[in-house]
């Protein structure tokens, strides 16, 4: 599956840039997330819960940045497996930021998402909706972490 979408944000390009490559403040923007632990400057250890229609679980997870051009660029790669149903999620993630203007950014993003186990099973359709419902709460925590009026 593929995500892609832009958050308007209003804060400078460098003020997005340093929010998103803090794993600290990032990691309050993620629902469900548990835990996150910096393993070195480009590789994230953590848990997530996540409810995909009928069925709950929690993601071990470890995020790698796979390239970075700041504060314009980010490729991220992503694997994880639930603890319960054993299933297997990878994403491929592309951050793009543009500056519009001295006070205002804009971020781009693309995922590859494939999900592998009775959480790929529920299909494309519950899938969707529930990635739709976690970027909508990511957008809005995103903007109030970096002091937006949300």
């Amino acid at each position: 599956m593929i995500f892609d979408g832009k958050i308007d944000l209003d804060v400078p390009l460098q003020k997005a840039w340093d929010f998103l490559i803090d794993i600290n403040k990032f990691s309050t923007c993620l629902p469900g997330i548990d835990e996150v632990k910096q393993i070195d400057d480009k590789t994230f250890d953590g848990m997530i819960s996540a409810n995909v229609g009928p069925i709950s679980g929690k993601f071990n997870f470890r995020s790698t940045i796979l390239e970075s051009r700041p504060p314009e660029q980010m490729v991220v790669r992503t694997q994880g497996t639930d603890t319960v149903t054993k299933s297997t999620v990878n994403a491929d993630m592309t951050v793009d930021l543009h500056s519009m203007s001295e006070t205002k950014s804009q971020m781009d993003y693309k995922a590859d998402v494939q999900i592998k186990g009775r959480l790929g099973i529920l299909g494309d359709m519950v899938l969707r909706a529930t990635a739709t419902l976690i970027l909508q709460e990511f957008t809005r925590r995103l903007r109030k972490g970096l002091g937006e009026q949300v």
